[in-house]
Order: C-alpha cells, then structure tokens, then sequence
C-alpha cells in the first residue's frame, strides 16, 4: 500500500507539474527516449533478479507444465471477459467510443491525436510494436541468462543482491511513472479521458478478475490441481511474492510452487506481449494480461505501444487486481 501511494503520488505530481508547461511541449520530446531507457534497464534487472533466484530456475522443469497450463487459461479468460465487456460499451480497439452509424456508411472507429504507435492502416504498435517486443524479450531473457551463470559467481549474499536489485526496479518505476504523469500533464487528455470513461472504467477490472478465476477453475477440469487451488492460483493475477506464501501456507504446496510460477510467467508475459496483444485483441485487452503490474511496470509499455487513454484503464485494472489479491487468494484457498 505505501508503494501504491507513492507511485500514485509521483504521477499526480508530475502531472500537476507539467500541466504548467503545456506551451513549452516541444522542449520534452527527450523524455520518450528517456523512458524506452528505463524500461529496457528495468526489464533486464527482473531478469537478473529471475535468473538468480533458485526457487524459480529450481521449479521451471518440475511444475512448468502446469505452470503454462492455468496460465494460458487465465490470460485468456482476461482478454475474453475484457473483450466483451468493451463491446457493451461500445469502445473500438484503441479505447475509443465508436461513432454512431452515418446513413449507409460502415460505422467509423474514431480515433484521437495520441494514438501511441497506430500505423496508418489503423492498426496499433505495427514495427514499432514488434521491435518493442522483441527488445523486452531480448533483455529478460539476457538478465535471466547472466542471473543465472554470474550473479552466483559475482554476488556472496543472493538475499542482499535481490534486496538492492528490489530497490533499483522501484527506483526505475518511480522514474518511469514521474516521466508519464509528466507526459500525461503536457498533453492534458488523461483527465477528459477519465471523465469521458466514468464509473463504468471500474468495470473492467471486475470482469478482468473474473474471467481470470473462472478460467481458472475451467483449467482445474483438465489439471491435477483441485478446483480450489485453481481458483486460488489463478487470483494471484502476477502477484508472485504473495499468493503463493497463502497457498503453500493453507498447506497445498504443488500449488504453492505453481502460483509463484504462474504469477512469474504472467507478468513477463504481459510485458514482452504488450504490444502485440494491443494489435491483435485490442489496448484495453492488452492491459489485462500482466494483474497486478498493470499499474506501474508495464504502463510506459502501454504508454508506448496503445494511447494516453488506455493507460488510466492500466492503471485502475492493475490497482484494483493489487486490492483484490489479499481478499480473494486467502478466501478461495481456506
């Protein structure tokens, strides 16, 4: 919760601090660079921290398999029940309210100035969204590697090396989410868009969590693990350092390990698919992919490959998963 309020408190200030420099925009073209640094930077010492963490290079062989099972299951409960819930309310693919019907003409999909990386063909993150893509995935999968053969070598005390690691990926998203409030004051759309989104944005989160759960149990049908501890897993939404300690806790430890995977496998999921689920199934969708990291690591990855728009649904899905985690995981597993 104190790292909930000071990430929120960053943006809000950067935010209020840049709304006073709206005319001089153009100066802060340097901070988009600035912001694809940190990320690249960021996503690389997970992987160290990933690679150089025994429990999970440990359980990868022996609980993989299940591990990929309820995760897939999960992700795509989320992007289906978030899919559905978009086109009740008549957002297009870019979170944008559909205009209404004209005379004979096919229904136009009405899309703003910030449009993150929409190619002419309307179609989002094109090139630059797979290049994103394959440049996360290229430094995840290079800090796992070096986590994994040097950080033992190098490193005496693992359990101080992940503490400052810790520290430096908070440091990171206080700088990444300092750099988007602040890109977000200058364009000064966030609020309208917010405005323009109402209650019915707290929608989907509400359908992000349940379709996450009951893909869950559907999972359960073809898994050894039991109907409960499907559930329990699949209500971590990413949160690897919580949900599985309740888990094996309640005294399921095979579904212990695999909540910790699962929720591993998820949140580096979302961040190397960002950009190409955002093209495929759509901006909001995409944001449902990672849970909990919604609201801070992968939002300059939304802010990059979707819209300003899509990044208050990022956020407030991933706020309202961090909530629900503590509620529902001890309360489904018993």
């Amino acid at each position: 919760m104190d790292l909930l309020l000071l990430y929120g408190g960053i943006m809000v200030a950067c935010y209020w601090v840049a709304s006073r420099q709206r005319n001089r925009a153009a100066k802060f073209a340097f901070l988009d660079p600035v912001l694809n640094a940190v990320v690249f930077a960021l996503v690389f010492i997970m992987g160290l921290r990933m690679g150089a963490n025994e429990e999970v290079t440990s359980q990868l062989g022996t609980i993989g398999f299940e591990a990929v099972g309820i995760t897939v299951f999960t992700v795509g409960g989320s992007i289906a029940a978030v899919s559905i819930l978009r086109r009740i309310i008549g957002l297009d693919k870019y979170s944008h309210p559909k205009k209404e019907r004209m005379g004979d003409d096919c229904t136009d999909i009405e899309i703003s100035k910030d449009t993150g990386d929409i190619d002419d063909d309307g179609t989002a993150g094109g090139d630059s969204g797979v290049k994103m893509t394959l440049g996360i995935l290229f430094f995840v999968v290079l800090g796992m590697i070096l986590g994994y053969f040097l950080v033992p070598q190098l490193v005496n005390d693992l359990v101080k090396f992940q503490s400052v690691s810790g520290d430096m990926i908070v440091v990171g998203l206080c700088i990444i989410l300092g750099i988007i409030g602040f890109n977000m004051g200058l364009s000064g759309e966030i609020i309208q868009s917010l405005k323009a989104a109402g209650f019915k944005i707290f929608l989907f989160p509400l359908f992000a969590i349940s379709g996450s759960i009951l893909a869950g149990a559907l999972y359960s049908i073809i898994s050894p693990l039991t109907v409960r501890e499907a559930m329990a897993v699949s209500a971590g939404f990413g949160w690897y350092t919580f949900a599985p300690s309740v888990i094996s806790d309640a005294g399921h430890a095979v579904a212990g390990a695999v909540s910790f995977v699962h929720n591993i496998l998820r949140e580096t999921l979302g961040i190397i698919s960002i950009p190409l689920a955002a093209k495929i199934f759509g901006f909001i969708e995409a944001t449902s992919i990672t849970g909990v990291a919604s609201m801070d690591v992968c939002l300059p990855i939304v802010k990059k490959a979707c819209n300003e728009e899509t990044v208050i649904y990022s956020f407030v899905i991933g706020v309202c998963m961090n909530i629900a985690v503590p509620v529902l995981v001890p309360l489904i597993i018993g």
